[in-house]
């Protein structure tokens, strides 16, 4: 009996023995999650994942957060001079070079959040190669993360011929939406390799859609081909809004363009258009274009239209040459003639003057002297947005000195 009374004392004694022997509080994994992630603390981060990778049963996640750990690790310089940065880059190489596609895809789900390691996160993906692309444009197809597709383009773009195959496989994937593709055949051209032209001719284009057709040309010519020049041109017209956005992409591109046909362009009422065409007119400057790109500016486009004209202006004032001549004064009297009718797009206005055009603004001022009392009392009497009279009051003070 005295035996058998024993018997649950033990059992008892050996599970209260085997509870103290699991970890207690945060995973391995959760912590060394949050201090690569959240905090920043690669060295520390890695120490942990090292372990979590031992201890869970799906090594997936750790795996993947090792890829990135030891590839911000190193490129952020947490390893310059210490005796373990060659293991770090040994273990980096070998990694990336054993990534499985779970581990791969994990890697894409774990940098669709902005962070410090982002960037590096994705430079290992690029240094993954084929394997890489053919997830990313699998991603990518299913619209998932759309806050980081520009990553993705930018991820192909930089693997250079490794993404040429799968981006090639993809455009004839009938499943494929066209927006997507289009995105894809315009990385071929910035891939740049010269081979990829014969392949893109020998696609079926006989049921495409006109926008994925001028997407195909605009890459055609990119890489060589000039016959495609008209084409693209005439795009520049059409009715299809796709059709013009693939075209106006090409603009910047294009040789011996001119500019009047891109003036023109400027005034179509799609933002992406208009984006696309500033673009093309910082390379192809002339002094005609001032105006309307002026004009964008109290439009109804988007923030990005709008910006993209004043870094078009931006580019012609570093250029010199008399090209802005009296856009000081011009962008001054947009807002003391109430011409913008945004805050925002007075406050954009308002940054421009005080860091782009503090000079010519004195100049304006030598010729018009009304000009500065006109901005003292637009501020003090019709600026109602407190963030652009602050800055206002900047630009006045900059004018003074």
């Amino acid at each position: 009996m005295k035996n058998l009374a024993i018997i649950p004392l033990i059992l008892m004694l050996f599970t209260c023995f085997s509870c103290d022997t699991k970890q207690k509080g945060p995973s391995h994994l959760s912590v060394g999650k949050n201090k690569l992630i959240e905090s920043g603390l690669t060295i520390e981060a890695i120490e942990h994942l090292i372990k979590a990778e031992k201890q869970e049963k799906n090594k997936t996640e750790p795996r993947a957060l090792l890829v990135i750990a030891y590839s911000h690790a190193l490129a952020s310089g947490a390893t310059k001079g210490q005796d373990f940065e060659t293991e770090y880059k040994k273990q980096r190489t070998e990694r990336i070079a054993a990534l499985n596609e779970a581990e791969i895809n994990k890697m894409i789900e774990i940098l669709s959040k902005r962070s410090e390691v982002q960037r590096d996160g994705f430079r290992a993906l690029v240094e993954k190669g084929t394997d890489a692309a053919v997830l990313i444009i699998d991603n990518f197809a299913k619209g998932l993360y759309p806050e980081i597709h520009d990553n993705f383009t930018l991820a192909l773009e930089q693997m250079g011929t490794k993404a040429i195959d799968p981006i090639l496989d993809s455009i004839v994937d009938a499943e494929m939406s066209s927006a997507v593709k289009i995105k894809l055949i315009q990385v071929l051209g910035k891939i740049g390799d010269e081979k990829t032209a014969a392949r893109l001719k020998s696609i079926d284009t006989t049921n495409m859609s006109d926008a994925l057709k001028m997407a195909i040309y605009t890459t055609l010519y990119r890489l060589g081909d000039k016959k495609y020049k008209s084409m693209i041109l005439v795009g520049l017209t059409e009715n299809e809004v796709e059709v013009r956005r693939a075209a106006a992409k090409a603009m910047a591109n294009l040789k011996d363009v001119n500019t009047s046909t891109l003036i023109k362009a400027l005034k179509d009422d799609d933002s992406q258009v208009v984006i696309d065409i500033a673009k093309a007119l910082s390379v192809h400057k002339t002094k005609e274009a001032v105006a309307p790109l002026v004009d964008i500016i109290k439009s109804e486009h988007s923030p990005k239209a709008k910006q993209a004209a004043l870094n078009t202006l931006a580019a012609y004032i570093e250029a010199g040459g008399g090209l802005t001549r009296g856009l000081a004064g011009n962008l001054s009297l947009l807002l003391i003639n109430k011409e913008v009718s945004n805050p925002e797009d007075r406050l954009r206005l308002v940054q421009f003057l005080k860091n782009r055009m503090v000079k010519q603004l004195k100049a304006a001022i030598t010729f018009d002297d009304e000009l500065a009392t006109k901005l003292y009392n637009y501020v003090q009497n019709d600026e109602d947005s407190t963030f652009v009279k602050t800055e206002l009051h900047g630009l006045l003070n900059l004018i003074r000195k």
